[in-house]
């Protein structure tokens, strides 16, 4: 891709892209709020990829899904090259899938279900990232599962949400090589530890990181104590992160060293902890 300025917008209007420009060292105040020159970073909104979702583009490794999005989902019709009748084709083939997807109710939980099929299909789609999201939409109970079964997919990203009572999403981080996973400005359960640990049945993931994120029931050192003990249950965790969230210095602490602890009852390895308030 050229990396001219006129190049850059004309790929924009031609393609309906969301370009962010993405600097390492601080990721999430550029993918949520501002732009930096840095690396660049295409990132495609859900409702604006669905014929290169359909048709399996591998150039798509970034893709956001914000209410909007679930929008243009119910807009969605399909142009004349996905008007296939072929109930015939091979199962797993293309062309089936779109015959699958047309035969369902634009919106419904069984046109999810088959979006979120695809989705996992996708071959290069490293990152998926929930933005204020109803996460217990009832029309997207099958499709949470279905993008679990993604063997491309390493990031997974959880925006302006609360998930004290939302476990269904979350079994979206089952993906196989999922390894980092980032909660912005969330609210969670303090047995989110625990949660995560029932819901992710393999060993890759590896760094946690909790960005302006409020828990529920840490208010005491005994709740602290508790909120540790259930993150210590992650036993393939090597990094866990807390910037700005609702913890004071004494809690930071407390939980620090409550989760050090937990970790050598377990006999588990090393976890480096960053408290930042």
């Amino acid at each position: 891709m050229k990396s001219t300025t006129g190049d850059c917008h004309n790929q924009f209007i031609e393609n309906f892209l969301l370009i962010i420009f993405q600097s390492a060292s601080s990721y999430h105040s550029t993918l949520y709020h501002s732009i930096s020159y840095f690396n660049k970073v295409i990132i495609m909104e859900l409702g604006l990829c669905l014929p290169r979702i359909i048709h399996r583009d591998n150039t798509l490794t970034n893709i956001i899904i914000r209410p909007s999005c679930l929008k243009a989902c119910d807009d969605y019709e399909p142009d004349e090259s996905d008007d296939v009748d072929s109930i015939e084709a091979e199962e797993n083939s293309i062309n089936r899938h779109i015959y699958d997807l047309n035969c369902e109710v634009n919106g419904t939980r069984e046109w999810f279900e088959i979006l979120g099929s695809m989705i996992a299909k996708l071959t290069n789609l490293n990152q998926l990232t929930f933005d204020g999201v109803d996460p217990n939409a009832d029309y997207l109970e099958a499709f949470w599962g279905e993008v679990s079964a993604s063997n491309s997919l390493t990031s997974m990203n959880f925006a302006n949400m609360n998930l004290e009572n939302s476990e269904e999403i979350l079994c979206t981080i089952d993906a196989p090589n999922i390894r980092n996973v980032m909660f912005h400005n969330c609210t969670l359960h303090h047995e989110i530890g625990y949660v995560l640990h029932d819901n992710v049945h393999h060993h890759s993931l590896t760094t946690l990181h909790f960005d302006e994120c409020r828990f529920g029931n840490t208010n005491t050192m005994r709740e602290i104590v508790q909120f540790a003990g259930y993150l210590a249950l992650l036993t393939s965790i090597t990094s866990l992160e807390f910037t700005s969230c609702a913890l004071d210095a004494e809690q930071s602490m407390c939980l620090v060293r409550s989760l050090r602890e937990e970790r050598v009852k377990l006999g588990l390895g090393f976890v480096q902890i960053n408290c930042t308030i």
